[in-house]
């Protein structure tokens, strides 16, 4: 077996999550690396080829690493708060206890990281993260209606009976 393959097989295993060498999308590895023609490849599961590493460039695509929480995050968090979907019930030292499904569940800083949570804003643009009831709103001097404030978008409507809503970042909004 070549040395590529088996420096592919350590450093890109099995949920490595990496960009591809050609478009700049990303992609989660979900099958194995395997050599075609002095190239490193693995597949989508739709058995598209993901460049992994290019012979004639000699280049390997690049690993995204993801942003895990420094221990100054978790001792800052609040009972109340939310880790992704799950609410932060209790703070005891080192654990939390959140609510998922219908049942509670202890979490550490290990357990966060190695879930990939992350801390769920509380606000965006000066608006509650959560999900509105067609509440009245204006951008750009229109009037919208709206339906979410996710972590980094709105999602409004033009009229209540629409039924594609609008996904946006607006640079201002407010509500009337």
């Amino acid at each position: 077996m070549n040395d590529l393959l088996e420096k592919a097989k350590i450093d890109y295993p099995i949920g490595t999550k990496i960009e591809n060498l050609f478009n700049s999308t990303s992609h989660i590895i979900t099958k194995t690396v395997f050599d075609h023609h002095g190239n490193i490849y693995t597949v989508d599961d739709n058995l598209n080829f993901i460049c992994v590493y290019h012979k004639a460039y000699q280049k390997w695509a690049e690993i995204i690493k993801e942003e895990t929480m420094t221990q100054q995050e978790f001792n800052s968090l609040e009972v109340g708060e939310f880790i992704s979907q799950y609410k932060i019930l209790l703070k005891y030292k080192d654990f939390l206890i959140v609510k998922c499904d219908d049942v509670h569940d202890l979490f550490d800083l290990e357990k966060i990281n190695k879930l990939g949570l992350s801390v769920k804003p509380k606000t965006f643009m000066g608006l509650e993260v959560k999900k509105y009831d067609n509440v009245p709103i204006e951008i750009d001097n229109r009037l919208y209606y709206l339906i979410e404030v996710a972590k980094n978008e709105v999602i409004f409507k033009t009229n209540k009976k629409q039924s594609t809503p609008y996904i946006d970042t607006p640079t201002s909004i407010r509500i009337l």
